[in-house]
C-alpha cells in the first residue's frame, strides 16, 4: 500500500521535478511550440483564466475562450495580439449558468470542425450572489460541475478525433473538505455532492462541487485513457489566489485578496498547473491523477472518495440522467411572425466567467 501511495505522489519513479509552486505558466512551456494545437479553455476574462489563455496563445497554440462577457473577452484577445501580432484567439459565447448556453457553445464549437487538443474546464463559482442556476440547480453544483459535464459530454468526439488529446479540470484542495466518510453508502454521498438546495454553508457546498470535478476527471480517465488517448488531470491551482471567485463577498472579497496578495500565488502562477498538464510532453503519461504546483503530489486528495470507482460511475450516470431530464423540457423557439413552419432558434444566455 505505500508503495502504490508513493508512486500516486510521484515518489521513487526516478523522475526529476522540474517546475514549483512558484513557476509562472510561461515557465513551464519553455522551449515548446505550440503552433498546430487547438486548446479550449472555460472562463479566461478573470484570474488564472487570463493567464491560461494568455501562456498558451504566445508559445503558438490556437486558444478557444467560452465566456460568457464579450467585452472582456475582447479586451484579452486584443492584449494578447499586441504582443504576438499572430496569435490565434477566437472566442464562444458560453454562460454557465445556463445548460442550454453550454450546449450551444459546444455545438458551435463542433460546428466549426476545429481539432480539439485540450480542454481546460477553468472557469468556476465560490459563495456566488445567485443561490441557483437558470435551471434551478444549486449554483455550485451547477456552474462548477453540471454545465462544465454537459461541455465535455459534448465535446467528447473532438476530443477522440485529436488525440492524444487532454482534459483539465480546474479543482481545489477544497475537494477534501467534503465531510464524507468512506462508509456512508454511495447514495448518500451523492446526495451531499448533489444538493438540490442551498441550506448548507457555501465552503461546503464548494467543496463538494470540486469532489464532483475530481470524481469526472477519474472517470474520464478510466474511459478514455488506454482506449482513446485521452489524458485527464485534476489540479488544485493554489489557495486563495487573487482572482475574482470570491466576488459574491464584494468589498470583504477585495479586500482579501489584497492583504493576501503577498503570501498567494501570483495569477501566472496559479494558471501553472494548468498550463503544464494541458500542454507539456512529460505529463502524456501521468493522466487520472491530481496535481498540485506542478507536480502529481495527492497528500492533499482524499482518496477514499475520489479513488471510489463505484461512486464516479454513480456521479457521471446521475449528471447524465439529469441532463436528460432537462432534454426533455426544451422547447424550439418559433421565429416571431412566421406564418409557415416555424423555425427553430437557439436561445443565448449570459455566461460565467
Amino acid at each position: 500500500m505505500d508503495d502504490e501511495l508513493a508512486e500516486a505522489r510521484g515518489e521513487n519513479t526516478g523522475r526529476k521535478r522540474e517546475f514549483h509552486s512558484r513557476t509562472n505558466a510561461l515557465d513551464t512551456l519553455k522551449d515548446l511550440d505550440l503552433s498546430g494545437k487547438t486548446y479550449a479553455i472555460t472562463g479566461t476574462t478573470s484570474g488564472i483564466g487570463i493567464e491560461t489563455a494568455r501562456a498558451l496563445a504566445l508559445k503558438g497554440a490556437h486558444v478557444v475562450m467560452f465566456n460568457r462577457n464579450i467585452v472582456e473577452s475582447e479586451k484579452l484577445k486584443k492584449r494578447i495580439e499586441e504582443e504576438k501580432s499572430d496569435a490565434k484567439v477566437d472566442f464562444i459565447s458560453c454562460d454557465l449558468n445556463s445548460l442550454q448556453s453550454a450546449k450551444a457553445a459546444a455545438d458551435e464549437f463542433l460546428s466549426k470542425h476545429w481539432p480539439l487538443h485540450g480542454l481546460i474546464l477553468n472557469a468556476g463559482v465560490f459563495a456566488p450572489t445567485m443561490k441557483f442556476t437558470f435551471d434551478n440547480f444549486e449554483s455550485h453544483f451547477g456552474v462548477n460541475h453540471l454545465s462544465q459535464f454537459l461541455l465535455v459530454k459534448e465535446l467528447l468526439p473532438a476530443l477522440r478525433q485529436s488525440s492524444p488529446s487532454r482534459i483539465v479540470f480546474v479543482s481545489s484542495v477544497s475537494s477534501s473538505h467534503t465531510g464524507l466518510k468512506a462508509e456512508m453508502t454511495r447514495m448518500e454521498k451523492l446526495k451531499k455532492l448533489c444538493p438540490e438546495n442551498a441550506n448548507e454553508f457555501y465552503y461546503k457546498l464548494y467543496s463538494y462541487s470540486k469532489m464532483c470535478n475530481v470524481l469526472t476527471a477519474f472517470k474520464i480517465h478510466r474511459d478514455e485513457y488506454v482506449s482513446n488517448g485521452i489524458s485527464t488531470y485534476a489540479i488544485h491551482p493554489g489557495t486563495m489566489i487573487g482572482t475574482d471567485i470570491s466576488r459574491g463577498f464584494g468589498f470583504f472579497g477585495k479586500f482579501w485578496n489584497v492583504i493576501s496578495k503577498p503570501f498567494t500565488k501570483s495569477l501566472s502562477q496559479g494558471a501553472a498547473t494548468s498550463v503544464y498538464c494541458v500542454a507539456h510532453p512529460d505529463v502524456t503519461e501521468l493522466s487520472g491523477k491530481f496535481w498540485e504546483s506542478c507536480w502529481d503530489d495527492e497528500k492533499s486528495l482524499d482518496a477514499d472518495i475520489a479513488r471510489d470507482i463505484s461512486l464516479q460511475d454513480e456521479l457521471w450516470e446521475h449528471s447524465e440522467g439529469l441532463i436528460d431530464e432537462w432534454l426533455k423540457t426544451q422547447k424550439p423557439i418559433s421565429t416571431i411572425g412566421s406564418d409557415s413552419t416555424p423555425s427553430v432558434e437557439t436561445v443565448s444566455e449570459e455566461n460565467v466567467s
